[in-house]
């Protein structure tokens, strides 16, 4: 029994110092955000995808919203819905320059064509995901601006 639970402790250990690691290149840490829809395997806490900035966004959200309410994002902006079976995802070329650099992915969920545009900073000595946007469809959207929406500002 104790040697379960010290394989398990350790097994739970490993995964947080590997979902911890920078991203070292945009399209690894973009190729990371989407390996779950296809594992299953989510991270716990998606916040090591995120600069220090989006979190923040994400965690004011949280603290303005009432308890049993949704916040400002009700979806998931990594699929650009609530449900996903993902398809034909091509993540394209990263275009850095400096300590910044924009990713465009593009899928089809649940049968629909989709386009997303990532913009990342690189802090901590990894890449993070400082905004996303939709590109495709009836309803464009910017991450950040839905937050600022959603605080009274515009």
């Amino acid at each position: 029994m104790r040697l379960a639970t010290l394989a398990t402790g350790l097994f739970l250990a490993f995964s947080a110092a590997v979902a911890a690691q920078p991203y070292e290149t945009p399209e690894a840490l973009i190729e990371a955000i989407y390996q779950p829809y296809t594992t299953g395997n989510f991270p716990e806490d998606d916040s090591v995808f995120r600069s220090r900035a989006l979190q923040g966004l994400y965690s004011h959200d949280a603290e303005i919203t009432p308890e049993g309410e949704v916040g400002a994002i009700d979806f998931d902006p990594f699929v650009d819905g609530q449900d996903y079976e993902l398809t034909d995802l091509e993540i394209g070329a990263a275009g850095i320059a400096g300590d910044y650099a924009s990713v465009d992915v593009t899928f089809k969920n649940m049968g629909e064509p989709r386009a997303l545009s990532y913009e990342l900073v690189l802090e901590d000595g990894g890449w993070k995901v400082d905004d996303v946007s939709s590109t495709l469809g009836e309803f464009p959207w910017r991450l950040t601006e839905l937050f600022a929406m959603a605080s009274g500002g515009q």
